[in-house]
């Protein structure tokens, strides 16, 4: 193929790559109930269902601009649009939040819930062990330095411990400084509840939470651990 025809094309080959990662069957626990989305895309339209405790079964249609998708939730016999759903996605995870007007009395709803590609989040429980490599302590650092004159850093320091006993707990601590300033933040805990896994995925259940949620696919490079989420691919060390 010629070059130039090849970059004319490109443009027009991406938000079809792009909406296609999404394609695929996805679980959830939203507040206690099982709930799935079916996802099939055609370009950047995509198209399918989303059930909810196995009864409630509606339609989906929307658009992925590779960033978001936007989509609207409607009754398959009516079509009247029942709710309007925003999620992103990243390592075949699904951050969804989902906002219906109550017919009653016409306040808005809003729920939230991580959905994961694959195996249901209520998967029996004799599937999903604790894995012993990952009970710990792990700190994973970011560190933004700035250059220039005004030369400044920026770290932040998470620290994720995974207990034997099933329970788990992350930290974030913040510092930074420059030539004539310097800040420290003290610990702050960001979330606390029982852990599991299951086939390289940690499931993390906050405390209050009905059930477990997958939190993160994970990998082993010897000799740090590697987590990827919606939120990103992120590196840990071991405390030792």
């Amino acid at each position: 193929m010629p070059r130039l025809l090849s970059l004319l094309l490109l443009p027009l080959l991406a938000p079809v790559l792009l909406a296609g990662e999404l394609d695929g069957h996805y679980h959830a626990n939203l507040d206690g109930l099982p709930a799935e989305l079916i996802l099939n895309s055609q370009g950047q339209t995509v198209e399918g269902r989303y059930v909810e405790n196995q009864r409630l079964r509606l339609n989906l249609k929307g658009h992925y601009d590779g960033q978001l998708l936007r989509a609207e939730i409607s009754d398959p016999q009516s079509g009247l649009v029942i709710a309007n759903m925003n999620a992103t996605y990243a390592n075949a995870m699904l951050n969804v939040s989902i906002a219906a007007r109550d017919p009653r009395n016409g306040q808005v709803l809003e729920r939230q819930a991580l959905f994961q590609r694959g195996a249901p989040a209520g998967a029996p429980v004799a599937a999903k062990r604790l894995d012993p490599a990952l009970i710990g302590t792990w700190i994973h650092e970011k560190q933004i330095n700035s250059g220039g004159a005004s030369f400044a850093a920026f770290a932040t320091l998470l620290t994720l411990q995974l207990g034997a006993d099933g329970s788990v707990a992350q930290w974030s601590l913040a510092a930074g400084g420059g030539s004539d300033w310097s800040f420290n933040s003290p610990g702050e805990l960001q979330y606390r509840g029982r852990w599991r896994s299951d086939n390289g995925v940690l499931l993390v259940r906050l405390d209050g939470a009905a059930d477990y949620q997958p939190a993160a696919y994970y990998r082993f490079s010897d000799p740090y651990l590697v987590t990827e989420s919606n939120t990103g691919k992120m590196i840990w060390q071991r405390r030792r």
